[in-house]
């Protein structure tokens, strides 16, 4: 009914190939598993026992005009496992429950209209935000189903979505923003200012920081190899600021910080909404931020400092350069007319 062998041996993780009965429609499929053996015997076995209670529920291995949303959410869901990221297949979970929160009929009957009106309600929910992410889940999900001849593949047109909103600080917010420090209590300041600086200067992700260990550091050779996201292995790079931060901590056993993202979070807004402009009737505006935002200003610093785009995007460990463009666009053509004023310097004696 279901076979695991390995297809492809790799000292970082090997991939085994899945061959099997898909329960609902009873045809033969393949998918490759990037996973242990435990976790591909595993993954296996699951097929194994949906099939057999489809076995004892013949009525529900529904005809191609009959099969269900729900159906076709769990045969997509059981071909996904292990052949992409379980973070991965979480989000084509999440975008699915959604869905057929909306509909649960036969999945035939899902056509372009249907589609639009479910774009407008997701547009309508959350206000524009993550909508064409999740219109890109139920995308591959529709490909699916049409690839097993369960409906005709309608057109599906993304939203179109409000401009991407990069937040970055200035030197004179992180000053304001940081000097609020005796807010908070004196056992916590020196650790939120360290977190903060940290950030800052490695451009990381905040649980790239909170959560690593001193395996994962080497301050010889300053850098840090955390668990990114996505997995890639890209190395952290570390100033000697940064590695003097990091040797204050060395009494923590596990990895320097014992702290979580929200009781950082709480601190740094605590910080924020006691910073900026004076209002009138007394206190401060804030200033409105977020953690995350410290690794943009990390990116626009550098560029603003006259670091290449490239070499920002390898800094940021950015999936690609077009990544950092598209976060950084508004601040690249001052750079740009500067290049221009370069050129224009070597020109003026010849012509």
């Amino acid at each position: 009914m279901a076979t695991i062998k390995l297809y492809k041996k790799s000292k970082r993780q090997p991939c085994y190939r899945l061959s099997y009965r898909d329960p609902v429609t009873s045809k033969w499929r393949q998918k490759l598993l990037h996973c242990s053996k435990e976790e591909a015997d595993q993954i296996r076995k699951e097929v194994e026992a949906e099939y057999t209670w489809y076995d004892a529920h013949p009525e529900l291995r529904s005809k191609t005009q009959n099969v269900t949303a729900e159906q076709a959410r769990k045969s997509f869901i059981q071909f996904k496992q292990g052949a992409v990221k379980p973070r991965t297949v979480d989000r084509y979970q999440v975008a699915l429950n959604n869905f057929i929160d909306y509909y649960s009929g036969p999945v035939s009957q899902i056509n372009r209209q249907f589609i639009d009106g479910y774009r407008a309600k997701l547009l309508e929910d959350r206000q524009g935000r993550g909508t064409n992410a999740e219109l890109e889940h139920i995308k591959a999900w529709l490909r699916y189903c049409a690839e097993n001849d369960w409906l005709k593949m309608p057109k599906i047109a993304m939203a179109k979505e409000s401009p991407l909103i990069i937040r970055w600080l200035t030197k004179e917010q992180v000053k304001d923003l940081t000097s609020q420090v005796h807010i908070l209590n004196e056992d916590d300041r020196e650790l939120v200012l360290d977190l903060i600086n940290l950030l800052l200067q490695t451009g990381a992700r905040v649980n790239e920081i909170l959560k690593v260990t001193w395996k994962q550091i080497n301050l010889p050779g300053k850098i840090i190899k955390p668990e990114d996201k996505g997995n890639t292995g890209k190395p952290l790079y570390l100033s000697d600021q940064s590695v003097e931060i990091l040797k204050k901590y060395k009494s923590n056993k596990l990895g320097p910080f014992s702290k979580n993202i929200d009781w950082l979070s709480w601190r740094y807004k605590k910080l924020a909404s006691n910073a900026g402009e004076e209002k009138p009737e007394g206190g401060k505006i804030g200033i409105e931020t977020t953690l995350h935002d410290l690794r943009r200003t990390c990116g626009a610093w550098l560029i603003q400092e006259g670091v290449d785009i490239y070499r920002v995007s390898k800094y940021l460990r950015h999936s690609s350069v077009t990544v950092t463009e598209k976060h950084y666009v508004d601040i690249l053509p001052s750079d740009l007319s500067k290049i221009a004023s370069k050129i224009g310097a070597q020109t003026v004696d010849i012509f």
